[in-house]
Order: structure tokens, then sequence, then C-alpha cells
């Protein structure tokens, strides 16, 4: 795990910078917690709403530096939980690889 990436992803879902988006990584100035991380990545790689022509999935290559459930976390996203609550579980994840 890439755990000052994951510590950055935590603060920006945190940061109120970001406006939570269902479905997609990004729906116009909506992300969901996935796009928000494929922001922090790589903020120019954005063609429109989409991301390395990945629409609505985290590319592996990103996915791999994390580590985490992203099916799990998206799903959390899609179903209500808030940036916050999906913050919390990455920080769980961070302490399990400290």
């Amino acid at each position: 795990m890439n755990i000052p990436l994951a510590k950055q992803w935590v603060a920006a879902l945190r940061s109120g910078k970001y406006k939570q988006g269902k479905g997609k990584l990004r729906r116009g100035d909506e992300f969901c917690c996935l796009g928000v991380l494929c922001d922090l990545v790589a903020h120019d790689e954005w063609v429109g709403e989409t991301f390395r022509q990945y629409a609505g999935t985290l590319p592996g290559s990103i996915s791999e530096q994390v580590s985490v459930a992203h099916l799990r976390l998206a799903t959390m996203n899609d179903f209500g939980k808030s940036f916050s609550e999906i913050a919390d579980v990455i920080e769980a994840e961070i302490q399990k690889n400290l």
C-alpha cells in the first residue's frame, strides 16, 4: 500500500473540495470516491468526464497503489455513504498496513 497516497486520498475526501457523485468516476463537477483518487494521481488525465478511457472503473495501475477493496468503496459511495465514512474505511486499511 502506498501509505502517503492513501493518506492524501483520505485528506482529499474530507477536504470539502470535491462534490460527491455516484455511478461514474466523474460526472461534471461531481466525483465518486475513486474519481477523487484518480484526480489526485493524475489530474491532467481527465478528458471531459473520462479518466484514461475508464468511465466508471478504477484503472488497475491506480488500484495497485492503494491496495484497498475499491469495489467495496465504490458500492459504499453509490449507496449513500459519505466521503467521511469512506475515508474512515481507508484509514482502517492504512492502520492495518503500518
